[in-house]
């Protein structure tokens, strides 16, 4: 299992890569958004030189906000076209596994349109995709994509298309933490992960580890039960990355001390 941390999209790039290798990280969930970060300034060749020169491997992860659902032509148009210039990047860079984010914000749909709008903008995504040799990976959001039944409809209708699971988002907007029943469901298709603690409710908080309500010693359990050894990413977001290191020592040990 190798556990990596995400770059900060403000800041310089090869400086966030050294920060992390610094931390003890194994990779870096490199994000393309704007400024420092967005793929139209970023430079493929040097990103991967930093790679080379950290040993850090590297999975690419897409801005959560671009509208891929939206009703306005133009509008998802122009959202295809970032997600084509990110994958140019990540696939210049080397990088083979990329995430995306369902879009559920598309007023006055139903919920089975909303479902079918995303179904056909990741059939295209995905079919861009594999013009870079990426594979994408979509990950589960609050609300109406934190479902078991939703995801398992939407992952039914693109076969190409992998799983890269949020546990903290699978703690909001229910009674309790859904992780288990779409391991259960939607295992056969992980391939990534992100951590992070919250209090449950609505509010993604991307607390250090043990910060918040979230069971880790289950979580870290279940996982293992499911026999993943892949990616995890820690999305922990405290202006002080002390607290981003001690989460990743506390799931090394979690890990290390939990029956295979």
């Amino acid at each position: 299992m190798l556990i990596g941390a995400m770059n900060h999209p403000m800041r310089d790039v090869a400086g966030e890569i050294w920060s992390l290798r610094e931390l003890g990280f194994d990779f870096v969930d490199l994000t393309l958004e704007p400024t420092r970060a967005h793929p139209g300034v970023i430079d493929p060749i040097a990103v991967s030189k930093v790679l080379a020169e950290t040993g850090l491997q590297a999975v690419g992860h897409t801005a959560w906000y671009l509208p891929l659902a939206s009703p306005f032509p133009g509008i998802q148009q122009a959202a295809f076209d970032e997600f084509s210039r990110c994958f140019d990047v990540f696939g210049r860079i080397g990088i083979h596994n990329v995430n995306v984010h369902p879009d559920q914000r598309v007023a006055l749909h139903s919920a089975d349109a909303i479902i079918e709008r995303n179904v056909e903008a990741l059939w295209r995504l995905t079919e861009r995709a594999t013009e870079w040799k990426l594979q994408l990976m979509l990950e589960n959001v609050p609300g109406l994509f934190n479902r078991t039944e939703v995801l398992r409809q939407v992952f039914n209708s693109v076969p190409g298309l992998a799983w890269h699971l949020d546990v903290g988002h699978a703690n909001l907007g229910a009674p309790s933490n859904v992780t288990e029943s779409m391991l259960q469901t939607l295992g056969d298709r992980l391939i990534h992960v992100h951590l992070s603690d919250n209090k449950g409710g609505d509010a993604d908080l991307h607390l250090p580890l043990g910060a918040g309500t979230i069971d880790w010693e289950a979580i870290v359990a279940l996982l293992r039960r499911q026999r993943y050894d892949g990616t995890i990413s820690l999305e922990v977001f405290s202006p002080d990355r002390d607290y981003l290191a001690l989460s990743r020592q506390k799931l090394r040990r979690l890990w290390d001390n939990s029956p295979s």
